[in-house]
């Protein structure tokens, strides 16, 4: 290969590779100053996508919502894992007709490791497939602890990334989460755009977790 052959090459590879790259940093909010509070978000959402979880999870939330003053001016649409039957009666006692989105599972509790990847791999691509055939995408996606939020959030993020949606990512830790993040908080950090945590210790301890008291 030629010096000219070779330069020309390199530079179709490098360059979109770095623009990319650029890109990626760009639309990253861990990659940007942060500045705690309502003002971190400057414009008011409009449509909401809310993840229900199983168990606690979906009581937290509950309350959460019971919180928003303004909540019933949103509109909301809900996602829920297609095996929860718990949560969609849970949502069937506050919303009249809710407007949901079924989803696979990520993972089940006490699920061995190979399975797990398996079945979030599942989660994954069915999530994608979901997502891609909106023609609108929400203001705002907030979730809390279930491993289902891991799909939907790096979904959202990568269509976020190829300017099809401009969905701000917002992560609500659980109550039971005094001293470090959850995996799924680990995981959803860099990619958030708000993280709140219940107890001041994260706060302090974790940079970008932001603490307004007890929420749930």
């Amino acid at each position: 290969m030629n010096e000219q052959l070779f330069t020309i090459l390199a530079t179709l590879v490098l360059v979109p590779m770095l623009l990319a790259t650029l890109r990626l940093v760009f639309v990253l909010p861990s990659c940007r100053k942060f500045a705690p509070g309502p003002k971190s978000i400057s414009t008011t959402p409009k449509s909401v996508l809310i993840l229900l979880g199983s168990g606690g999870h979906t009581g937290e939330m509950i309350r959460v919502l019971k919180q928003f003053e303004h909540f019933g001016l949103l509109k909301r649409t809900y996602a829920i894992s297609d095996s929860d039957k718990t949560s969609l009666a849970s949502l069937q006692a506050i919303e009249k007709s809710p407007s949901t989105i079924i989803l696979p599972r990520a993972r089940n509790v006490g699920e061995n490791k190979v399975s797990a990847i398996i079945r979030s791999l599942k989660s994954f691509i069915a999530t994608f497939r979901t997502f891609a055939t909106l023609k609108t995408y929400p203001d705002v996606f907030l979730c809390n602890g279930p491993g289902t939020a891991i799909p939907i959030a790096y979904v959202l993020f990568f269509f976020k990334f190829l300017g099809l949606c401009h969905t701000k990512i917002i992560y609500v830790e659980s109550l039971a989460r005094v001293k470090q993040l959850s995996l799924t908080g680990w995981l959803i950090l860099p990619i958030s755009d708000r993280i709140l945590v219940q107890w001041e210790s994260l706060a302090k301890k974790y940079k970008r977790c932001e603490y307004h008291g007890i929420l749930v």
